[in-house]
């Protein structure tokens, strides 16, 4: 019998393991997303047998992602054991996911809508190049008109500042504040307070020694890299398309893809991420046997 448990920041260590060789491009199971998430979704996790199980979920509604490490069927078998067979899966699309069709090809799955990652090649947020980043560099341009700017590296010396401009852009925007946003201000603190230990990368856009924009994110797996946070604050709204382009350009160097996340069906958010030109839009997938529906 599987025994699950919540998500803690010392298991990083052992989530780790399992994606020091994985081709994964989606965010779905990244360890600060899992528990960033943990108390909205209930998200927990088991290991046997040299796989990693995660559930989300109530005990009525428990939903699965693949198992990870080992064989598929093998995994499936062990969740099936524990849980009986009318199993609910949450699953990218990939090769896991077309592996899962033929080894459960009862399942119905149904795509997700507003829940596709947008996966950018790195070298084109980094360069911005051609006529489709054309108004990208022109903010960039008004940006450096208006402000000796320069972008640092987050690390200890400056975390102090971030902490300052991230207290500064949740009071601007106090009154969209959910639980949601809540949470993902919660974790900006968890994750400055533990950058190298959760292998974070982050970068910082100054303007006379204060922070005025910044992101977070982490590896997903050796070549793509997820962004967890961004932002800039109301004044220097343009410090968007600087603070995107040269953490790409900075600190992204080894990876091929950026995938900066979904948009949560909201039109301006997917609007903004459109206009940097996704290389794949990656679906996802809710799988259920089809006797239950």
């Amino acid at each position: 019998m599987l025994e699950f448990k919540n998500i803690e920041l010392k298991d990083y260590e052992i989530f780790k393991k399992f994606t020091a060789e994985s081709d994964e491009l989606s965010c779905e199971n990244t360890f600060i997303n899992l528990i960033a998430w943990q108390n909205i979704y209930q998200n927990m996790f088991a290991v046997s047998d040299g796989q990693l199980f995660i559930m989300s979920g109530d005990r009525a509604n428990k939903i699965f992602r693949l198992p990870m490490g080992g064989e598929l069927e093998a995994g499936l078998l062990t969740l099936e054991k524990s849980f009986g067979k009318n199993l609910s899966f949450w699953i990218p699309e990939g090769k896991d996911f077309e592996l899962f069709r033929k080894c459960r090809p009862n399942y119905h799955c149904a795509e997700k809508a507003d829940a596709c990652d947008y996966i950018y090649l790195r070298d084109d947020l980094a360069e911005l190049a051609g006529k489709k980043y054309h108004s990208k560099r022109n903010h960039i341009s008004a940006f450096s008109r208006k402000h000796a700017w320069r972008y640092e590296t987050i690390s200890p010396s400056n975390i102090p500042q971030v902490k300052l401009c991230a207290e500064q852009w949740y009071k601007e925007n106090a009154h969209k504040a959910d639980r949601f946003m809540l949470c993902e201000k919660e974790t900006v603190g968890v994750i400055l307070d533990n950058l190298s230990f959760l292998d974070v990368k982050g970068g910082a856009i100054l303007i006379d020694d204060r922070v005025v924009a910044f992101t977070l994110g982490s590896p997903i797996s050796p070549s793509a890299f997820d962004i967890h946070i961004e932002k800039a604050l109301s004044e220097f709204s343009e410090g968007y398309a600087v603070i995107n382009r040269e953490f790409a350009k900075n600190e992204l160097g080894q990876y091929k893809y950026i995938n900066r996340e979904d948009d949560m069906g909201i039109e301006g958010l997917r609007r903004a991420k459109l206009s940097y030109k996704p290389q794949l839009l990656l679906k996802k997938y809710f799988c259920t046997p089809e006797e239950r529906n």
